[in-house]
């Protein structure tokens, strides 16, 4: 994802580079700054990671209850 990032706005830089040599006006400027803004931003994007999962702590005399989708607690008691 970060790297399709990159390399859209970099290729979206190139673009509004030419558009300002080709016609420079206000539209085109804008262009150009709107697209380094975001070749600038692109490289703060965080990395793509693999979840490993749900993960829980529970301390001390406490019940944990983690599920993936619907859960149905009824009487659960601390052994």
């Amino acid at each position: 994802m970060r790297i399709a990032a990159i390399l859209v706005s970099l290729i979206a830089v190139l673009l509004s580079l030419a558009w300002v040599i080709n016609k420079t006006a206000f539209d085109s400027g804008v262009a150009l700054a709107a697209a380094l803004a975001a070749l600038f931003s692109s490289f703060f994007l965080k990395r793509d990671s693999i979840s490993s999962g749900q993960t829980q702590q529970v301390s001390g005399g406490s019940v944990g209850i983690q599920a993936g989708r619907d859960a149905n607690v009824r009487d659960i008691k601390n052994q």
